[in-house]
């Protein structure tokens, strides 16, 4: 009867040294010293070696405290989340991440990324110019190729809240000559890529002169010829040739070149003091050459693209325009409106618009020779993420995914 009496004792004191001793690295609250700072997403929390047992326990039958089901220890560990990271530790994420990019070749170009009004980023990583050694920073001038877009649709807007240009209006009331297959074609189509013209710079010859300059009268003899794809306003497809048309349209609604009402209407009063229209020969973008990978890419000559992508910017002059956007100093609420909701398919009016799971994003991509690019907004999240870069072969779409899920960690 000795041995069994000696044997529950033993069994007593280690229950009560397990009670006791728990963990053997100590009790922390989370932020203390058991965030680890990953380096690619974020904070993670170790949860103590061993659980701890609260107060409360169902009492077994010999009197000891039963150990929890396992659903309810991972439901502790797992409930309390990580404390927010600073604005400091996001940008500091940010930019580790872009530098290693940098590193790796893979992105050369400007960053600017902001949160409810404060910027976290905005700086410039590898070079504008490789041959000539010249860095990029926040003030780099870049192509903006598509990004162009949203400030041609912008422009056409600002005539359109002034009376100079109606939106169901047919182009032809704009154009001449104007073939009569565009006839039942109206702004509003061309503003929302449904308007059944073909892309110029989808045909095999546009090789043949885009190195050369071009005249938009000359580009528009491409392709007055052909016939409509599809009844308008039925499909969404993406096309220069509407943008190109606008810039036509705008010009003869307010009788003044498609350069000079950008910068009355949109430039001069933002404060958008480095951006502008690119005649062709990058010569206002003060040395920033475009690359392909690790060679310089094709000179493409920005007039073959005209008001379809013939701009260049800075990021921070972006940003300001982002911030009139958000503060809709731009068009009247209701015309605001209009502009990001959209039409057939996700395109609005010079804005893609997207679900990107619970977040709504507003953004223009661009891409053409040279340059990769990026603008977007999500209105809800009060965060953009602007991306310009002088390597065609920057990959956009993961760069801004990360960039995104890094700034609202």
């Amino acid at each position: 009867m000795r041995y069994p009496a000696r044997l529950i004792g033993l069994a007593f004191c280690l229950l009560v040294l397990l009670n006791t001793c728990a963990s053997p690295f100590g009790v922390r609250e989370a932020g203390q010293g058991d965030v680890v700072a990953d380096a690619a997403f974020g904070p993670t929390v170790l949860p103590t070696v061993t659980p701890l047992l609260g107060g409360g326990e169902a009492i077994g039958g010999n009197g000891a405290a039963a150990a929890p089901p396992l659903s309810g220890m991972m439901e502790s560990v797992t409930s309390a989340p990580p404390p927010p990271l600073t604005a400091v530790e996001r940008a500091e994420r940010m930019d580790g991440y872009l530098a290693s990019l940098t590193q790796q070749a893979s992105f050369s170009g400007s960053v600017l990324v902001a949160h409810r009004g404060h910027v976290l980023l905005s700086r410039g990583y590898g070079l504008a110019n490789r041959e000539e050694a010249l860095p990029a920073t926040a003030r780099t001038r870049y192509r903006l190729a598509s990004v162009t877009k949203p400030f041609t649709a912008m422009a056409a807007l600002r005539l359109v809240a002034s009376d100079r240009l109606a939106l169901e209006a047919s182009i032809c009331r704009y154009l001449a000559p104007c073939p009569p297959a565009w006839e039942p074609v109206t702004v509003n189509h061309l503003l929302r890529q449904a308007s059944g013209i073909p892309n110029y710079t989808d045909f095999a010859d546009f090789v043949h002169y885009e190195l050369q300059p071009s005249t938009p009268e000359q580009l528009v003899a491409r392709f007055r010829h052909l016939p409509l794809g599809f009844t308008p306003g039925t499909i969404y497809h993406y096309t220069n040739s509407n943008f190109l048309l606008l810039g036509l349209i705008i010009e003869a609604a307010s009788g003044q070149s498609y350069a000079e009402l950008l910068h009355d209407e949109i430039f001069a009063p933002l404060g958008m003091e480095n951006s502008g229209q690119d005649p062709g020969d990058f010569s206002p973008l003060e040395g920033t050459r475009g690359y392909a990978g690790a060679v310089r890419d094709i000179p493409l000559n920005a007039s073959n693209l005209f008001a379809a992508g013939d701009l260049y910017a800075t990021v921070e002059d972006l940003y300001l325009f982002a911030l009139a956007l958000d503060g809709n100093q731009l068009l009247p609420p209701e015309l605001a409106g209009v502009m990001v909701t959209p039409g057939p398919g996700r395109y609005a009016l010079g804005w893609m618009v997207e679900q990107r799971g619970e977040r709504r994003l507003v953004y223009h991509p661009g891409s053409m020779s040279g340059a990769a690019t990026w603008f977007g907004r999500y209105p809800d999240e009060g965060l953009t993420v602007i991306v310009l870069s002088n390597n065609a072969y920057a990959n956009m779409r993961a760069i801004t995914d990360t960039l995104t899920v890094l700034a609202l960690e």
